[in-house]
């Protein structure tokens, strides 16, 4: 029996510094988030060092303008280094729990190589992505918050770039997983009264859970009782998702979804009540506005493979300590009256998240993704990937496809 397990490498321009990594995701999980455990590699290291110190660091990036625009000195990026360590060392700690791949690296090549361990704050954001216009390249979305592991050489302690051809980065997602347990069954009333007229309109609009998975079906009930003597001549049920630019003191929002109740009770007569279902599906493939919709940012960029940015939720339960980028859902149940009898609105917030799944669930996945990454080939031109072969003995056997 053999389990096939991957590492993630990439290389300096110079040959002489290597990144390994186990894997690129990371996820949150009741205020919880994985570290990021990997190693470095110095292929000539009584040269590359002399005297020089080489650091590891997380960095993310948080693009709210294209790069194409910037002009004179000005860039619309802010970069933040969130973690930071110096390797090949004698200030540096042992770490006891180190993983299998590090154990294979340091049993492998000796002293040449140094494994690290990063972390993510507490309230460091999602990797999400920004979309341009409907003309944008899918494979080419540079606005956003991303996150990446990167070596340098420095000369000094406060050189945080180094020299380009002795560095190498590599990108990382951070994703976020939520308990889907239901708390509350959200609903919102309101009535309008018309001041030429007599009689008034009632409209009700619940929900059976205010938790939702990504392209999950959202039932919204909607009941409406028409006391006046106007006609309603639709029931519209929108979702529009709210975006709040923590670092740029800005926000806006965008509608990921329209509907229309069609069928027998529309138009809503005067006198007549109104009781239906409607069966609500947000998906980023069939936003009606594209420019500046969020997305949940993807290592494959494939544009099938993402969807809506999920909705942000702080550890500490207040959205104003979440730095970045804060998206909320809402969904918008609008009454027509038509003519001068205007309209009438309620909103219900919801939770668009990832479900935590379960140990099953999760193989299952991992090997749908090994599926998808053999045919696709993501990575190719960019990281290679060293295929690691663990057999009933405990014997690895490690092969560089970038050889």
């Amino acid at each position: 029996m053999v389990s096939k397990s991957k590492i993630y490498k990439k290389c300096s321009p110079n040959g002489k510094i290597f990144l390994y990594l186990d894997k690129r995701e990371y996820v949150t999980c009741n205020g919880v988030t994985d570290p990021i455990k990997g190693a470095v590699f110095i292929s000539d290291i009584v040269n590359t060092l002399q005297g020089r110190r080489i650091y590891v660091q997380l960095k993310t990036t948080f693009r709210y303008g294209r790069e194409e625009d910037e002009s004179m000195g000005i860039t619309f990026k802010k970069e933040i280094i969130l973690d930071r360590v110096q390797m090949f060392c004698e200030g540096n700690k042992t770490d006891d729990n180190l993983t299998r791949m590090q154990n294979v690296l340091s049993t492998k090549f000796g002293d040449a190589v140094a494994p690290f361990t990063l972390n993510f704050p507490k309230l460091a954001p999602n990797s999400i992505i920004i979309c341009d216009d409907e003309d944008e390249d899918p494979t080419k979305r540079t606005m956003g918050v991303f996150y990446e592991v990167r070596v340098h050489v420095a000369e000094y302690q406060d050189d945080y770039k180094g020299r380009k051809g002795s560095s190498t980065s590599m990108g990382i997602r951070k994703t976020q997983f939520t308990e889907t347990k239901q708390l509350i069954c959200p609903k919102d009333t309101c009535s309008k009264l018309f001041i030429c007229s007599a009689g008034s309109i009632s409209l009700e609009a619940s929900l059976e859970k205010e938790i939702f998975t990504h392209g999950e079906e959202i039932p919204v009930h909607v009941s409406i009782q028409n006391d006046s003597i106007r006609t309603i001549k639709e029931v519209k049920v929108f979702v529009y998702q709210f975006i709040d630019m923590k670092m740029l003191n800005m926000k806006y929002s965008n509608k990921v979804y329209s509907g229309t109740f069609e069928g027998e009770g529309c138009p809503i007569l005067p006198g007549y009540s109104f009781h239906a279902v409607h069966q609500a599906k947000p998906l980023s493939q069939s936003t009606i506005i594209v420019r500046g919709v969020c997305l949940d940012a993807a290592l494959s960029k494939e544009v099938d493979e993402t969807n809506l940015a999920s909705s942000s939720i702080s550890c500490t339960g207040d959205k104003n300590d979440i730095l970045g980028i804060v998206v909320d859902y809402v969904i918008k149940v609008k009454v027509v009256c038509g003519g001068l009898g205007g309209a009438i609105m309620v909103d219900i917030p919801i939770k668009l998240v990832h479900p935590k799944p379960d140990t099953d669930m999760m193989m299952a996945l991992l090997r749908a993704k090994e599926i998808i990454s053999a045919k696709r080939k993501k990575f190719a031109g960019q990281d290679s990937v060293i295929q690691e072969s663990n057999e009933i003995d405990g014997s690895l056997d490690i092969e560089d496809n970038n050889q």
